[in-house]
């Protein structure tokens, strides 16, 4: 056990030190600003990204089109005029921690955006915000259960129910943070509410009572 715990350790540490960049593509032609809605359209020029990442500004459509660092940026850059076409792109790694408004100069009004970058590793940290407990109320009652959960994974949880003799006597995949259960038919009595995740490493347990 301790064995397997010290080389767990080791590769996380391992995994931390070896630093992985990322590429991200935005497509550069008349319109293309951070305004385009949604944020997340490819058209939409804001990126937030880590220092040592680069950039890519495809040139998708027509026109002739820079991609130039306004003053005040962290870094400075000018692409140059480049013509549109197939294929056609610009990039740029961006080194320092900041944030970097760029323009189209001959389309400045309508071709424009900002380039945020943060700190090596600060997207990439692993999230361990996982629901660690969830709530029954009202407990006892004699008709509904209402099951309230601070956060969901990405894939959901799974609720089941299951009497004092250990059958299941309910199932459901939780999809949301507030739910509710009709149990006025059910009889009295204790019940174990159980929720977990689709691989089983969280599983949250809690006692009811049914009037």
């Amino acid at each position: 056990m301790i064995k397997k715990l010290l080389f767990t350790i080791l590769t996380l540490a391992t995994i931390n030190l070896s630093a992985q960049t990322e590429t991200v593509t935005i497509d550069w032609s008349f319109g293309s600003n951070s305004d385009v809605m949604p944020a997340t359209a490819a058209m939409n020029t804001d990126r937030t990204i880590e220092v040592g990442d680069t950039v890519v500004w495809n040139y998708y459509a027509t026109g002739t089109h820079t991609v130039t660092s306004e003053a005040g940026s962290t870094e400075a850059w000018d692409s140059g005029l480049i013509a549109s076409g197939t294929g056609v792109t610009y990039s740029k790694t961006f080194t320092a921690v900041g944030t970097n408004a760029y323009v189209c100069t001959p389309h400045n009004g309508n071709m424009y955006g900002t380039i945020t970058v943060v700190a090596d590793g600060i997207l990439s940290a692993p999230q361990f915000d996982v629901p660690t407990k969830f709530s029954i109320f009202p407990n006892p009652s004699s008709d509904v259960m209402n099951i309230n959960i601070p956060m969901l994974t990405d894939e959901g949880l799974k609720l089941e129910i299951f009497n004092v003799l250990g059958k299941k006597v309910y199932t459901q995949q939780l999809s949301k943070l507030s739910s509710s259960v009709n149990i006025a038919k059910w009889n009295s009595g204790l019940y174990l509410v159980r929720l977990t995740s689709p691989d089983q490493d969280i599983t949250l347990t809690k006692r009811f009572v049914k009037l």
